[in-house]
């Protein structure tokens, strides 16, 4: 795990170093991690008539999203409400670009996990990765709370790593980069996994 001072040496190096952009506060950059601002745009979850999502269906999966989430802008200085047991996605106001030797994983802040918010449900940045971190955000208390875009609401822990490995290059082992570069919270694109489409038509083959 990086500390400080390694952290702000990543970000000092001549090639392939540690972009975190914008940082409003040197105070962002903590003992061992960065804290990072929640952005302006959401998607959320909506009611819909829909029975299911099935990733395996791809002929109907870009407009069954379209029906069951939606993305939301928020200016600045205005509020978002999550209310208790609503999940939604967001992004850091940050653009983040790793180098290739390091690797790193988001996690809540102690003062909203006291509140019952879940930041990150799924938290783990490749090496390599370039662009606004997608946060999976959920309100697990009893009363709704309120964010504002702008306000500090996760952090970033950053580990060096052993071998090659870079999110945009699949050849040197990496998974294929579905998010390449987002700037917001992207929509699901689970369906474009081989292994989905390997075993849904599996599935499928043995149900007839």
């Amino acid at each position: 795990m990086l500390g400080r001072d390694a952290i702000l040496a990543a970000m000092k190096r001549a090639d392939d170093r540690l972009v975190i952009t914008p940082l409003l506060e040197s105070r962002q950059i903590g003992a061992a991690s960065v804290d990072v601002r929640l952005g302006h745009q959401f998607i959320v979850l909506r009611k819909s008539p829909l029975s299911h999502l099935d990733p395996g269906d791809t002929s109907i999966w870009a407009s069954a999203l379209r029906r069951s989430q939606e993305k939301h802008r928020i200016s600045l200085g205005n509020r978002f409400v999550l209310h208790p047991n609503q999940f939604v996605l967001a992004a850091t106001l940050e653009y983040v670009s790793l180098p290739t030797n390091l690797a790193a994983s988001v996690e809540g802040r102690s003062s909203w996990g006291r509140l019952g918010l879940i930041i990150a449900t799924a938290c783990s940045i490749a090496p390599g990765f370039k662009g606004c971190v997608t946060l999976e955000i959920v309100n697990s208390g009893d009363v709704p709370l309120v964010v504002y875009p702008g306000l500090k609401i996760a952090q970033i822990v950053f580990y060096h790593t052993e071998g090659k490995g870079d999110y945009r290059r699949p050849e040197l082992g990496s998974v294929a980069a579905k998010y390449d570069c987002p700037v917001g919270p992207q929509f699901s694109r689970i369906n474009t996994e081989q292994d989905v489409q390997i075993w849904s038509h599996q599935l499928k083959q043995t149900s007839n």
